[in-house]
């Protein structure tokens, strides 16, 4: 079965460089003309005069319809000398490619006319580059084997290992597993579960001291009493203080009204930090 898309299109590339060496390239939408291997890049008004001349190569143009289609069209309103201007600034771009012939002609008080046959017009730049490389695939391909088939698909021998999304989703997804895997490691150093000894009365106050605790526990108890006496907080006879941790100077504890586990007692944190007491 013959791949007709691409034969027009390797055809059509075919045509521009059998005339490559009378015709100009130019890309409509980059703005660039290509001579041989020289080139020039219109300013954005250069580039639409050109563009709306090419659409009407042959034909004699008026100031006036190439004022409304070129300005006029884009809100923009401008007199004869700024028109003059601009095909004199075209006229010199095609200049620096080293054009003899007069391509953009004056046709006295009637307008000008754009030279039919000297400009190809190509709107895609990537598509022409791409064009490109396939024939040259192809030609190299043709050098190796030379009895292959001119019309089997040429973009086989250049397909991507691995898609640019693809990738780009294999790094999202490692990201988010690194990033899982360092919260989780993270969390189980700082949760941990506390259990507490058996009801330790003193000074009024009942204590119970989770297994984290390494300091002398009377000692530690008494520093408890002086700190909630100097911060005057409210404490009953129902009051229970769970002493969670100390770590050097400071101490971690709950002050509940009962029971930590019930469900209708209330807890405060305190913090206390430094051996400042009798």
């Amino acid at each position: 079965m013959l791949y007709l898309p691409h034969l027009r299109l390797k055809c059509w590339l075919c045509v521009v460089r059998s005339r490559s060496t009378l015709s100009m390239l130019f890309f409509t939408d980059s703005g660039l003309i290509r001579l041989g291997d020289k080139e020039v890049l219109l300013s954005r008004q250069s580039k639409i005069c050109l563009t709306f001349l090419c659409e009407h190569a042959g034909e004699i143009i008026s100031k006036e319809r190439l004022q409304d289609a070129c300005w006029k069209q884009y809100g923009t309103v401008v007199s004869e000398n700024t028109v003059r201007q601009t095909l004199f600034r075209l006229r010199k771009s095609l200049a620096s490619l080293g054009v003899v012939e007069d391509i953009l002609e004056t046709q006295g008080y009637a307008g000008y006319r754009l030279r039919p046959d000297y400009i190809i017009v190509v709107p895609n730049t990537h598509e022409f580059r791409l064009m490109e490389q396939r024939s040259t695939i192809e030609t190299a391909k043709e050098n190796i084997h030379p009895d292959t088939h001119s019309l089997q698909q040429p973009l086989s021998a250049v397909k991507p290992i691995v898609s640019k999304s693809k990738l780009i989703t294999c790094i999202l997804f490692l990201f988010c597993l690194f990033f899982a895997t360092g919260a989780y490691l993270r969390s189980q150093q700082f949760i941990h579960p506390l259990h507490y000894s058996e009801a330790v009365n003193q000074d009024g106050h009942t204590f119970y001291i989770s297994n984290y605790v390494k300091n002398n526990n009377a000692e530690l108890m008494s520093r408890v009493n002086y700190w909630l006496i100097k911060m005057k907080i409210k404490t009953t006879q129902n009051s229970k203080i769970y002493i969670n941790s100390d770590h050097g100077n400071s101490i971690n504890l709950f002050v509940c009204n009962g029971d930590i586990e019930a469900d209708n007692s209330y807890c405060e944190s305190m913090a206390v930090i430094g051996r400042n007491h009798p």
